[in-house]
């Protein structure tokens, strides 16, 4: 079959996948221009900057691949201030960024996810609200990720390294701190208000 068929395919067949992650040459170049294409169709062909602001290591998990985790007794932890990471975001728009990311280890006490709704809040007061913020900041309350977008965030990121439940133990002990459904869940949470 040629190139050109399976890349107007709509699902591909394993062979399919085979050869495009084979292609070579010719076949290539057409993989090339076709992924551009598609790009294309649903994004601009502009470089968007986006600044991430490192808020904390200090993480309630332990992931047995993350260097951060909370039984890693080695690492040097530590929290910036409300100033700096104001700083940070004034700094990106004054820059020309069009979003901060903020990211930490996961906590989910109230007294850290009241200062996210409190930086949520104040981002949003530098520029009149034209800075978008992404957080990243793990499993929260379906309250809680309700509070933080109604304060103004618009994305989230939440890592969910293997959608097989069977790896996802293997690199998460099984404990109440890890649950790979609560993680599943948190997704469909942030999806259904609005991230």
């Amino acid at each position: 079959m040629p190139m050109t068929d399976i890349l107007e395919k709509k699902f591909l067949e394993r062979d399919d996948i085979k050869r495009l992650l084979a292609a070579e040459g010719e076949e290539y170049e057409q993989l090339l221009q076709k992924a551009l294409a598609v790009k294309l169709s649903v994004l601009d062909n502009k470089v968007h900057l986006r600044g991430l602001i490192e808020l904390s290591n200090i993480c309630r998990k332990s992931c047995l691949y993350c260097g951060v985790r909370s039984d890693n007794r080695k690492v040097e932890r530590y929290a910036l201030t409300d100033d700096e990471v104001l700083g940070c975001a004034r700094l990106a728009h004054q820059l020309g960024y069009g979003s901060v990311a903020i990211q930490s280890g996961e906590r989910n006490d109230r007294e850290f996810t009241d200062r996210i709704t409190r930086l949520v809040t104040q981002i949003k007061q530098i520029d009149g609200g034209s800075l978008g913020i992404t957080l990243s900041l793990g499993e929260q309350s379906e309250a809680v990720y309700r509070q933080w977008f109604e304060a103004g965030a618009h994305r989230y990121l939440l890592r969910i390294e293997s959608s097989n439940e069977e790896l996802y133990y293997k690199i998460h002990p099984r404990d109440e701190r890890h649950d790979f459904h609560k993680r599943l869940e948190c997704i469909d949470t942030l999806l259904r208000l609005g991230y």
